[in-house]
């Protein structure tokens, strides 16, 4: 017996095609299953990283107001522009997309800021990747929330 178990082992060489298949396909689909929960926390991390941006401008925005209104009397007037405030400058520099700010003409905004004609307020937001029909935005009343991505706006002025 031990002499016809050894005739046919010793016959055996290899593993056969579909058994090399079917090792293949396992690995193929727990890769794209790791790739995509992967891509997933990335962009979760990319998302707190805009909102952690933006919620800096709040406490920003309170000492920008007390600087220019104690020298100026101008409230929030220059606060999104980048030269004049590095808090907005910082932030830009992070923002993955359009680092410009720039939300005119249909750009996929990065960062958008907007002060009110009157000085008195101003308002924050950022595209976020998880959903990208999403935005984070903050405002000068220190508000926190995510909005509605179409919302994200050159003319925005507060996040309600």
């Amino acid at each position: 017996m031990n002499k016809h178990f050894n005739k046919f082992s010793a016959s055996q060489k290899g593993f056969t095609v579909i058994e090399l298949i079917v090792v293949i396909t396992i690995i193929a689909i727990l890769s794209a299953v790791i790739l995509l929960s992967v891509t997933q926390y990335i962009n979760k991390g990319k998302d707190s990283n805009i909102s952690g941006n933006l919620a800096v401008l709040v406490p920003a925005g309170e000492v920008y107001y007390n600087i220019e209104n104690a020298a100026y009397g101008d409230g929030y007037t220059g606060f999104c522009d980048p030269d004049k405030n590095s808090a907005i400058k910082n932030a830009i520099s992070q923002m993955p997309q359009n680092p410009t700010g720039d939300c005119l003409g249909g750009l996929t905004p990065g960062l958008c800021c907007n002060v009110a004609p009157d000085g008195d307020s101003w308002a924050a937001c950022a595209q976020e990747f998880t959903y990208n029909t999403q935005a984070y935005c903050v405002d000068s009343r220190g508000v926190k929330k995510e909005i509605l991505n179409s919302s994200c706006t050159s003319a925005i002025v507060s996040c309600d």
